[in-house]
């Protein structure tokens, strides 16, 4: 009876892990993603990847669309009003910014779902 239980509670163990929700990374792979892309990184990623950014918005092109720059270069970033959280951000300020990777045919962008001060 006890190899019964045993076997019964081995087998369970793959489904309950489905059941315990994401990990601080969202694939839960910690070594193959970082915990925030540079700009460098994120023009390679596929579409719809979600990404966390550092870095400052250095200009407002219009159309909720800002450009964005970190060490290793700039990326354009589409911000609705609601993504800024009642932030007021300026030039200067360091932001971490939540969002997805948006490929068309000749760019990538960040369609943006969050920013933290």
């Amino acid at each position: 009876m006890k190899k019964i239980s045993v076997m019964a509670l081995i087998a369970c163990m793959p489904i309950c892990g489905a059941f315990a929700g994401p990990g601080k990374n969202m694939n839960n792979n910690m070594n193959t993603h970082p915990a925030v892309w540079n700009v460098t990184e994120v023009i390679s990623l596929p579409d719809d990847t979600p990404v966390v950014m550092r870095g400052r918005i250095t200009k407002n092109m219009g159309n909720n669309i800002f450009v964005f720059e970190d060490a290793s270069g700039t990326i354009m970033m589409e911000i609705d009003e609601e993504s800024w959280n009642g932030n007021t951000v300026r030039v200067d300020d360091v932001v971490t910014v939540y969002g997805n990777v948006d490929k068309g045919s000749n760019y990538t962008e960040i369609d943006v779902e969050s920013i933290v001060k």
